[in-house]
């Protein structure tokens, strides 16, 4: 039988979570070059904790990513800068310490444009029509699409849309299921911080991303990847950029131990550092009385 040739064919590559880790990214595209990806979506959270700002655009920019959503710490990122948090409290103060150190890492212009950025939109590819979301449609956080959730959290996903596929971010696991109707949903993992709560899996830190293969007769391969990356690469810069919460990262980066929802590290950091003092000083320098 002879091989088909007159079909058009799409090599996407699903992208989400960097979280400011730009030696991850950089690691990823590379592979989707290297497996001649002809699509680039990215699905939320660039940026934050890592020390990653304006060239993490640039790296996106230099493969021409056709969409970039935000996450819910985009949205996050836009409420600090807006007023949101208090300087007694420690969780606060550390969302105003890497704010403020991330909004100095990008222009004015391009923290503009990411306020443009969707938290979800639909994309056409071929005979299918995908949907795109950081979380659910309407919603960038939460843990309605953790793997232990159930399936009508799921079909929310298609909710009063006429969607073939539906990719998510967020959850940082790979994850390829079905709605209810049959419908396929795709997370294709977290670039820049990979989790797997079951032990004996938690030890592969790699980069994740997935490639989605579309063809006229609809979806050809799911392929969810894991890339390796230069992990010291990744200390060396964030150190040199004098990353706020630097040991926190560097336990982060070598063990996937997170710890934004550590309340005892972050308040030694706060309090070992001086950052209460420099979340003031943020709220000062933006007019956000009563500091």
């Amino acid at each position: 039988m002879l091989e088909r040739t007159d079909f058009m064919s799409e090599r996407i590559a699903l992208l989400a979570d960097v979280h400011g880790n730009a030696t991850a990214l950089a690691a990823v595209l590379a592979d989707a070059k290297a497996h001649q990806a002809t699509r680039y979506w990215f699905l939320g959270d660039l940026i934050l904790p890592g020390p990653g700002g304006s060239d993490l655009f640039d790296l996106l920019n230099s493969v021409h990513t056709d969409v970039i959503l935000n996450g819910n710490w985009e949205d996050s990122f836009f409420s600090i800068l807006g007023g949101a948090g208090v300087v007694d409290n420690t969780f606060d103060i550390y969302f105003m310490k890497i704010c403020s150190y991330v909004e100095q890492r990008l222009t004015p212009t391009l923290i503009q444009n990411m306020r443009q950025h969707p938290i979800a939109t639909v994309q056409h590819v071929g005979p299918l029509t995908i949907g795109l979301s950081h979380n659910l449609p309407h919603k960038s956080y939460g843990r309605d699409l953790y793997p232990e959730q159930p399936q009508a959290n799921y079909d929310n996903l298609f909710a009063d849309q006429q969607l073939d596929i539906a990719v998510f971010g967020h959850i940082h696991q790979q994850l390829m299921r079905y709605s209810s109707q049959g419908q396929l949903i795709i997370n294709p993992g977290a670039v820049g911080q990979a989790y797997d709560p079951w032990t004996p899996l938690s030890k592969d830190h790699r980069a994740e991303y997935a490639l989605l293969d579309v063809a006229d007769n609809g979806v050809n391969q799911v392929d969810l990847r894991r890339i390796p990356y230069d992990v010291e690469q990744e200390l060396a810069t964030a150190k040199a950029a004098n990353l706020p919460y630097y040991a926190l990262y560097e336990q982060l980066r070598r063990t996937g131990q997170t710890y934004n929802h550590d309340e005892a590290a972050l308040k030694q950091a706060n309090d070992q550092f001086g950052y209460r003092q420099d979340a003031i000083a943020f709220r000062r320098s933006h007019h956000l009385l009563p500091y």
